[in-house]
């Protein structure tokens, strides 16, 4: 496969107080927005999430747990474990909290993404996004070695690969690279849906 897209789900949503990927947005699952985003531009899907989550999603979805080795060692385990149990030539991520982003925004950025970068990556106004970002597979050996030396920052790991940041304003406006870490940030969604007509919520 060319383009595997990750849709990490397998946080603690210790702010949120429910996992983040079944909140709903106007009766509609988090992640299912960001399903649909993803499925806009891959050619396979896979959805990390923690073992005791994994039934609550469709028996029809690619669902994985973090690879055992490096089970809870947060999204660089998420990343590792698509790499190698889904092989392809690049992985497009997004974790399941940006219920905003749509196919509007992931069509735009894979049509900017430089082939020539290791990881591309979004960075809006002075703060960067790690998270909606392209790897290709050559990083996989990389993502091991700092799992096994115990180094878990994203951003730790793409400081030392040829990393390509993106202004946002060129994919799309503000509010769509937005993380829904509490319930409270929902408010006003109304509003910005209401805005952004091409989008499917």
């Amino acid at each position: 496969m060319k383009t595997v897209g990750i849709l990490l789900a397998g946080g603690l949503s210790r702010r949120f107080g429910t996992p983040k990927a079944f909140a709903e947005l106007q009766g509609k699952a988090f992640y299912a927005y960001v399903y649909e985003a993803l499925d806009a531009v891959c050619d396979h899907i896979v959805i990390i999430t923690r073992p005791e989550l994994m039934s609550r999603f469709p028996c029809t979805m690619d669902v994985l747990s973090d690879d055992k080795k490096f089970a809870g060692l947060g999204p660089l385990a998420g990343i590792y474990t698509a790499m190698n149990e889904r092989p392809a030539q690049q992985y497009l991520v997004l974790p399941c909290d940006m219920p905003f982003v749509s196919e509007t925004e992931t069509k735009a950025f894979m049509q900017l993404v430089s082939p020539g970068a290791d990881i591309t990556a979004i960075r809006s106004g002075q703060s960067d996004i790690p998270l909606f970002s392209l790897w290709k597979a050559s990083v996989k050996l990389d993502l091991e070695n700092a799992l096994k030396n115990d180094q878990l920052r994203v951003m730790e790991l793409m400081a030392k690969k040829k990393t390509d940041w993106l202004d946002s304003s060129l994919i799309g406006e503000p509010a769509v690279f937005c993380n829904i870490n509490k319930p409270n940030h929902l408010k006003g969604a109304d509003d910005f849906d209401s805005d952004a007509s091409t989008r499917p919520i």
